[in-house]
């Protein structure tokens, strides 16, 4: 086998050298990766003005899923629903058992550590995998609310769960504790929550 010589090995020896990422300039091996090139940026450093879209749960939870979750029909409820995006995009379902509430915005993890609206059951409480921050409402004594949040790119998650019956009735179970419920509730769900967590 004969051997390249002159501009045939100067131009087999370039092509080598840009196919590795060698640097002509400096004699330095250099190369690029598609992961530098795209380096993550935590949409919660950013201002208010330039994060992502809230998440909306209106347009991206189908009803359906919520009916798998608590195991019969509902219904949008109106009353529940709050439309302020970049601020606050709230959509709720009910039956006779339960009203089901997810809630986007961007109030921070710190915010709700700290607010006394909420009681903190768990501050790394999983659900399907992910970890999330379990509260209750402030003063609710009866067991009958409960919450589980997501800090996303696309803002604070939440998915809450009352049980408003006298009895505490869920799937047909009377005196059932919310916590539970939502436990049971929330797994058709979140498939269509916002995966990526911060």
């Amino acid at each position: 086998m004969g051997t390249l010589r002159g501009p045939a090995a100067a131009l087999a020896a370039c092509a080598v050298m840009s196919a590795c990422g060698v640097s002509q300039d400096n004699d330095q091996a250099t190369t690029t990766s598609p992961a530098a090139a795209e380096e993550t940026i935590n949409p919660w450093d950013l201002p208010i003005e330039q994060r992502p879209a809230l998440f909306d749960p209106c347009a991206e939870i189908p009803i359906e899923a919520v009916e798998q979750g608590v195991g019969g029909p509902v219904a949008v409820s109106d009353l529940l629903a709050r439309h302020r995006p970049g601020e606050l995009m709230t959509c709720g379902w009910q039956n006779r058992e339960v009203h089901v509430t997810s809630v986007s915005t961007w109030k921070s993890r710190e915010d709700f550590l700290s607010d006394r609206n909420f009681v903190i059951r768990n501050e790394e409480y999983e659900v399907s995998g992910r970890p999330g921050l379990r509260l209750v409402e402030t003063g609710d004594n009866s067991d009958s609310t409960c919450i589980q949040l997501f800090f996303t790119g696309r803002g604070t998650v939440w998915v809450k769960l009352d049980l408003v019956g006298g009895l505490s009735e869920f799937r047909g179970h009377r005196f059932s504790e919310a916590c539970g419920a939502l436990d049971q509730a929330i797994g058709p769900i979140m498939m269509h929550l916002p995966q990526e967590d911060f």
